[in-house]
């Protein structure tokens, strides 16, 4: 569109655009005006302002023929084109609202991720062209990638992220829990006490992970003695060396939710609470494939209801 370079202000409706194009392709005000079902005055009215506002005539006319000016046979393909990639937005926006295209990007704490792979899984099956990018990091970390809209949605533990551009719901209720693996904590009750920790060789989350973070509030001016012979990043490496061996762990119910071998027992104390919650920017629009992932994740931790 080169000719237009000198024109500063365009505004075009694509009604414009389809008129034209449509009486530039039947030659004929007449044929254009049976093929879209409108009158001869409105298409010859609406080229006209498109010409106006090109500040050039598109189209050469007399009482018999209508065809292509210069300048309108330059313009031709150029509407064209706008008609075709307006159709075509317009069909990607029904594939959107259908879930068929997209993206979505999750972060989730090192805690919370063990929670994530029956749902990452069923949201595959249900629309495996959504391109899912999965972000496990710290919550400090992923309230950062929030805010800068690199993330849709987040998942930790407890609620809120003490910021009011983030806006937290509830995902499930639960517990910090000692976790061994089948047989280890047999000789516990229904509930322990902070104080029975002191009673396993224990491998913990590493500090600033939210299952140790929770404990360490738990424990503060407790004098509690515990036996701490390893700390990792990792709750899946964690749960590894804890089900080969006789070492203990903490962490929520929901990290061995269908994990085999391993069993929990609830740690009885007021601030034990590790809600699951799941975090949008304020304001922010929220994506369809987003609510589906926050659904499916509802749908597979449903067993812990009890606990609400």
């Amino acid at each position: 569109m080169a000719i237009f370079a000198g024109i500063t202000v365009l505004i075009m409706e694509l009604r414009q655009l389809k008129y034209f194009v449509e009486v530039g392709r039947l030659g004929s005000f007449s044929q254009a005006s049976k093929a879209l079902f409108i009158t001869q005055s409105t298409i010859s009215q609406q080229i006209q302002k498109l010409e106006e506002e090109l500040g050039v005539e598109l189209l050469t006319r007399d009482t018999r023929h209508v065809t292509l000016s210069d300048y309108g046979e330059q313009f031709f393909p150029c509407a064209v084109h706008v008609l075709e990639e307006a159709r075509a937005g317009a069909e990607r926006i029904k594939d959107v609202k259908a879930l068929k295209v997209g993206t979505l990007s999750v972060g989730a704490t090192y805690s919370f991720g063990p929670l994530l792979k029956q749902t990452v899984l069923d949201f595959y099956r249900k629309f495996p062209r959504i391109r899912l990018n999965l972000v496990i990091t710290s919550q400090d970390d992923l309230k950062q990638k929030l805010l800068a809209r690199e993330l849709d949605v987040i998942l930790t533990y407890k609620s809120p992220l003490g910021d009011d551009r983030i806006e937290s719901h509830l995902l499930f209720q639960s517990r910090l829990c000692m976790v061994g693996r089948i047989g280890e904590l047999k000789d516990l009750g229904r509930e322990v006490s902070v104080y029975d920790l002191s009673r396993f060789p224990l491998a913990l989350p590493s500090k600033g992970l939210q299952a140790r973070d929770t404990l360490e509030d738990i424990l503060f001016a407790q004098n509690v003695n515990m036996d701490i012979r390893l700390e990792i990043n990792s709750v899946r490496s964690l749960l590894d060396l804890v089900g080969s061996s006789p070492l203990v762990t903490v962490l929520s119910e929901e990290a061995i939710h269908q994990v085999k071998g391993f069993e929990a027992v609830p740690i009885d104390h007021p601030d034990g609470r590790m809600d699951g919650c799941y975090h949008y920017l304020k304001g922010a629009y929220h994506k369809m494939a987003a609510q589906k992932f926050v659904e499916f994740l509802k749908e597979n931790n449903s067993f812990n209801q009890a606990f609400v």
